[in-house]
């Protein structure tokens, strides 16, 4: 019934510690988007980073000061997109995550279609303060069809594409549960899970709006993952470059 496709959106480099508390080092992220496919419309799980990145500006000097950027003009959501045979006018749905810039700053690539979010996830951007970096209104309130969602919501009625509450990283984050084509179940689940080892060791980053919230998410990935589902981590490259590029269509890809 449904596909999931991986986008390859770039990537950010900073201490392993802010991602993994205690941690030492240096860790590369990978930032994704994914694009589904279902009988009944097109969706597209985050945006990937804002296309001004790729030339720099005041704003990635900021962002700089901690995490290194790394993203092509082939790495650009709209690209990638159309590197699937995906027009980024005719998706019908982008369903984001959270706020920050690289989940919901390409946002303006995609022209048409409907922004799903969960309504405390909007609200708190709309209140962040002026020259937030992480997350400015014109990465996000560009006047896009808007579905303010409130806990669960199942985007086609059938059950294949549900946006699942995960708080805790930022006060409305939330996943999104798919059933596949094949009969298998995924979930997306972005910041709230960075790692795939982060299901088992539960360390969390070293910032967050509620770390406690975002221990109560964990554990429901934590069972849905013992209840045989696939947890798709938000920016582990290594687990995420090992996965086919397509899930779900019988033949993994």
């Amino acid at each position: 019934m449904t596909t999931i496709t991986r986008l390859d959106c770039g990537r950010l480099t900073g201490d392993l510690a802010m991602f993994e508390s205690g941690a030492a080092g240096s860790v590369t992220l990978s930032v994704s988007a994914w694009l589904l496919r279902h009988p009944k419309g097109t969706v597209l799980f985050d945006t990937g980073m804002p296309a001004s990145f790729i030339d720099g500006s005041d704003r990635t000097r900021r962002i700089e000061a901690f995490l290194a950027i790394d993203l092509g003009d082939g790495e650009r959501v709209d690209a990638q997109l159309e590197g699937h045979d995906q027009d980024p006018g005719r998706v019908d749905f982008v369903v984001v995550s959270h706020l920050h810039f690289d989940h919901v700053g390409g946002l303006a690539l995609i022209p048409n279609a409907t922004l799903v979010i969960q309504r405390r996830e909007w609200e708190a951007g709309l209140a962040a303060a002026a020259g937030d970096t992480l997350h400015p209104r014109e990465d996000f309130d560009l006047g896009h069809p808007l579905l303010r969602v409130d806990g669960e919501h199942d985007l086609f009625g059938d059950g294949a594409v549900v946006c699942m509450p995960t708080p805790g990283h930022t006060a409305g984050h939330q996943g999104l549960r798919v059933r596949l084509a094949d009969g298998r179940e995924a979930v997306l689940c972005a910041d709230c899970c960075y790692f795939a080892r982060t299901l088992d060791s539960g360390v969390l980053p070293t910032f967050g709006h509620d770390l406690e919230d975002q221990s109560r998410s964990l554990e429901r990935l934590r069972r849905l993952r013992d209840g045989g589902a696939t947890i798709i981590p938000g920016h582990d490259i290594d687990w995420v470059g090992r996965m086919p590029r397509t899930i779900g269509a019988g033949t993994d890809e």
